[in-house]
């Protein structure tokens, strides 16, 4: 069993220029690591095998529920209808609540926000159904531009493993990154709709990949305050693979960035894993690029 302690040199390395900084972190890191960030404003770009596969874990959850919302969008879902759950006791483990509670019927409003927020496994089979299931997921994809980002299934740990094919899905960096940038030009969606996505993004719960090191402020939003940096991210996780995909916004402008990392030696579920910590300091290296944070 391996330590927080076995992992430092994984720490930030605020003092290093980009290369360097990014050098280090793949010499320390024991998996493979790729990102895709595009500055919306000036149209910079990094990247780091931006255009190989990744299994994206619960990441892919973003894509579908963007599915769901184009069906909103055509008059074809509404988010005020509801669904029937699963009796508890046929409901599909891993993240989330819903799993524990008591609830028979869900609105889909709800189940969106559960899906992103607390990465909630019966939530987002519930929003897979609603679009039709994996095939028509993927033909939306198809539609959007995102070709090589696959939904291979409900979420069915039955079924998943590891590996490409034995995973929740399948993308790459600059295309998760491509996802993000068009929900936040309000360009994939209607506006109110990505704005409404956007806001769910923004409540994550899961802070310790890519707004880890960054200084985002969950709850200032909820207590009125203004605060300089704003995160909207969904992360991902499975034995050895971690990712995160989000936007940062500051007065510098806002950044699209998708980040996966797998292949580590490390299989803990801990927030002190190899792989959240090498896409925490993959992205304070790209936000300390970008948006000049001191991180």
């Amino acid at each position: 069993m391996t330590s927080a302690r076995d992992h430092i040199p994984l720490g930030p390395r605020p003092e290093l220029p980009l290369a360097e900084r990014v050098e280090a972190l793949e010499r320390a890191f024991s998996g493979r690591l790729g990102y895709h960030a595009l500055h919306l404003e000036s149209g910079e770009e990094l990247s780091l095998r931006a255009d190989e596969l990744f299994p994206t874990a619960s990441v892919i959850k973003v894509a579908l529920v963007c599915c769901l919302l184009d069906l909103v969008a055509s008059g074809e879902a509404s988010l005020a209808e509801t669904a029937t759950l699963p009796p508890p006791e046929a409901r599909v483990v891993g993240g989330g609540i819903l799993k524990q509670l008591e609830l028979e019927r869900i609105s889909l409003r709800d189940a969106v926000e559960l899906a992103i927020v607390l990465s909630d496994n019966v939530a987002t089979n519930v929003v897979l159904d609603r679009c039709g299931g994996h095939e028509r997921v993927n033909a939306y994809l198809d539609r959007v531009g995102l070709g090589r980002t696959r939904l291979l299934g409900p979420v069915d740990f039955s079924r998943i493993g590891p590996g490409l094919e034995g995973g929740i899905g399948v993308s790459t960096p600059r295309e998760q990154s491509r996802l993000l940038a068009a929900l936040a030009r309000g360009e994939l969606l209607t506006p109110d709709l990505c704005a409404h996505l956007l806001g769910v993004l923004g409540r994550q719960h899961y802070l310790d990949q890519m707004p880890r090191w960054l200084g985002w402020n969950t709850y200032a939003q909820y207590h009125g305050r203004d605060w300089p940096l704003w995160v909207g991210n969904k992360t991902g996780e499975l034995d050895g693979i971690r990712a995160d995909a989000g936007l940062v916004r500051s007065e510098r402008g806002t950044v699209a960035l998708a980040i996966f990392a797998d292949g580590s030696s490390d299989l803990r579920e801990t927030v002190d894993a190899e792989g959240s910590l090498a896409v925490a300091e993959c992205s304070a290296a790209i936000c300390a690029c970008l948006l000049g944070l001191d991180v």
